[in-house]
């Protein structure tokens, strides 16, 4: 009887460590849930305005309008919202902005 109950007990998981895979999957899942990364060039959705922070331009001052193209410099995690750091070069400014006040630049939601 203990031959019958060994051959129906399976292995509750197997761990697998492969860092290429890993990065692999974690590129994809970057790419599907509207996560940016440094260095990829987007496109302001909204109009992001002084909220007082940003010195030499009054509150309520209009710093990036839609249809801007900038680069991600940086991300972050706040109390469980991402964050990013996006550079507007032809404006001269840098804003922190939301994933969903931005797109891809060349993707099919490109707005163009």
């Amino acid at each position: 009887m203990s031959d019958r109950i060994a051959a129906r007990q399976r292995p509750v998981a197997r761990i697998v460590c492969d860092a290429r895979r890993r990065r692999t999957v974690r590129n994809m899942e970057r790419r599907f849930t509207g996560e940016f990364a440094s260095g990829e060039p987007v496109r302001a959705t909204a109009v992001i305005r002084n909220d007082g922070m940003y010195p030499h331009k009054d509150v309520g001052e209009p710093l990036v309008h839609p249809g801007d193209t900038g680069v991600v410099r940086e991300s972050w995690r706040f109390l469980g919202e991402i964050y990013y750091t996006v550079e507007f070069v032809a404006r001269s400014v840098f804003v922190i902005m939301r994933g969903h006040e931005m797109v891809r630049m060349g993707t099919a939601f490109d707005a163009a």
